[in-house]
């Protein structure tokens, strides 16, 4: 049932009131105690009792009440409270703004009509008197493969919808404004408020996000793009307000996102810095063969345990960070230990440079025998009762003897880059050369240094975020993205799919199916 508006207010004076049937005062009396509880409620919001900031507070009370910060629970959304900084970013309130200077010229009329009165709750007839009270332009992307309203046209081209509002009088004399769609608004996105009433619709909506994340253009580069393409004048604040309201748009995924990352064979991780503002986090990726999910936070052990947690059970593959060693099922990246090796086999210490090469040709001719398997295993015929090939356990075991005792040697040598390679070798000794025992593990986990590669590169170009909301509007967005990815699906038609449901207030749509061949031990280890 819609609340009540101040139009509705208005009109319910004693005289209209004295007209009506005494069950029709009661139900407008309990709606109305309904929404002064919910509006006493919210008045009596503060630091201490919700997720308001400090910042929030008026003068005279700011300093009554302290935020107190809640850490966000597993599987849940990665958004979490965080420092307030001095200055609000982007114009100040109350500030002069500046409104649409382009006219459209619409292609396309909807018209909303009230289904019932808001007084009485009878529902309208056909011959109920109505006007537009209000209207909106809506831009959409179409072509002509998406039913437009001229198919002739091929290509892509913008066509423009004006939505009208109606508004209707009930026999009752209570007259009724049909109003636009709108989400509740939700305090971890300050901000960020989704309605139907807005100017893009939800494809070119999705196709602008897609232009920033994934092709990394900055806001002022997508908007001459938009000028150039359709002669389509828009403001970088209207862009960045449709990033972030497409990541509220498809956060319900988030839950949908871990719960299959828990449930793959193998897994990578790997993290990298990102700034926000004055805060220096960390951007995480963690991903399988079929999906990826991104988590901007503090560099901390809690972080893995939010994301893996005790439900996954499958292969973790990381380098040699120590907030990944409290996973028991791991694997070590070979790469990262060989580039430690060459390191000190290039040391201007001869003693030292003799310990790493000898250490790196050992390790060397492991990660070769390991590469042997694999084409022997490859190369076998699937129906056939041939024995499988010796493991390079058994046929370089005795390099693997000679590996551990030079390890044992060195891990007290006065040079410290071989003590503490050493050290390393001989404290992850059983997970580091766990891959000898099966060659079709991954050596390396280059599969989430090359999801972040493309992020990395978008950071040098934005350095970073500015706000929480920008933080966790690029996580969101950038998991669900690259999913499509993986799993070949199209981006832009899920978000904008995202979209217009979030809009309406419907159910978020899921995630593109995992194809069969991503699924399984074979297919996870696939390409890895």
């Amino acid at each position: 049932m819609k609340n009540i508006s101040d139009h509705d207010l208005s009109q319910m004076d004693e005289v209209w009131q004295a007209n009506l049937s005494e069950p029709t005062v009661r139900s407008l009396l309990t709606r109305t105690l309904d929404e002064l509880r919910v509006a006493r409620d919210r008045l009596n919001q503060n630091p201490d009792n919700s997720s308001r900031p400090p910042g929030s507070m008026p003068p005279w009370q700011s300093g009554d009440a302290k935020a107190k910060p809640d850490n966000a629970a597993a599987g849940e959304s990665p958004i979490a409270p965080v420092a307030q900084v001095a200055k609000r970013a982007g114009r100040p309130v109350g500030a002069p703004g500046h409104g649409r200077s382009q006219k459209l010229t619409p292609t396309k009329f909807v018209y909303k009509h009230p289904d019932a009165c808001a007084g009485c709750l009878q529902p309208f007839t056909a011959q109920a008197q109505g006007q537009a009270w209000t209207a909106w332009d809506t831009l959409e992307l179409c072509s002509s493969r998406q039913g437009a309203t001229c198919p002739q046209q091929l290509g892509l081209h913008l066509e423009v919808t004006r939505t009208y509002l109606i508004l209707r009088t009930c026999a009752c004399k209570h007259t009724t404004r049909a109003v636009a769609e709108r989400a509740q608004d939700d305090s971890l996105w300050e901000g960020v408020h989704i309605t139907e009433q807005r100017l893009l619709g939800p494809r070119l909506a999705a196709t602008v996000v897609y232009l920033s994340l994934r092709m990394r253009l900055p806001r002022r580069k997508v908007q001459e793009l938009l000028l150039e393409l359709f002669g389509l004048e828009i403001s970088t604040a209207l862009i960045d307000q449709t990033i972030k309201q497409t990541a509220r748009s498809v956060e319900p995924l988030w839950a949908d996102l871990v719960r299959q990352l828990q449930e793959a064979v193998l897994a990578h991780a790997d993290e990298t810095s990102w700034p926000e503002r004055q805060l220096r986090l960390w951007l995480w990726v963690f991903c399988c063969s079929h999906t990826v999910l991104y988590v901007i936070g503090m560099r901390t052990k809690e972080m893995v345990d939010s994301v893996l947690g005790a439900a996954f059970l499958g292969i973790f593959m990381t380098d040699g960070y120590q907030a990944y060693r409290s996973t028991v099922n791991r694997l070590r990246c070979w790469a990262h230990l060989k580039r430690k090796l060459r390191g000190v086999a290039e040391s201007t210490n001869t003693q030292a440079a003799r310990g790493g090469q000898a250490m790196l040709e050992l390790f060397a001719s492991l990660m070769q025998g390991v590469f042997e398997a694999r084409a022997q295993f490859k190369a076998m015929p699937a129906a056939t009762q041939q024995e499988p090939p010796a493991l390079p356990a058994v046929t370089h075991a005795k390099q693997v003897e000679e590996l551990k005792a030079l390890c044992e040697n060195y891990r007290h040598a006065k040079h410290e880059a071989l003590r503490a390679i050493a050290r390393e070798f001989l404290n992850d000794w059983q997970v580091i050369m766990r891959v000898l025992g099966d060659p079709m593990l991954p050596l390396t986990h280059n599969a989430a240094e090359r999801q972040l590669r493309h992020w990395v590169i978008a950071r040098r170009i934005s350095y970073g975020t500015r706000t929480l909301v920008g933080s966790n509007s690029v996580a969101l967005l950038a998991s669900v993205i690259d999913t499509c990815w993986l799993r070949g699906a199209s981006a832009t038609d899920l978000l904008a799919r995202a979209i217009s449901a979030a809009r309406l207030g419907l159910a978020a749509p899921g995630l593109p199916p995992i194809a069969p061949h991503l699924l399984g031990r074979n297919g996870a280890l696939m390409g890895v």
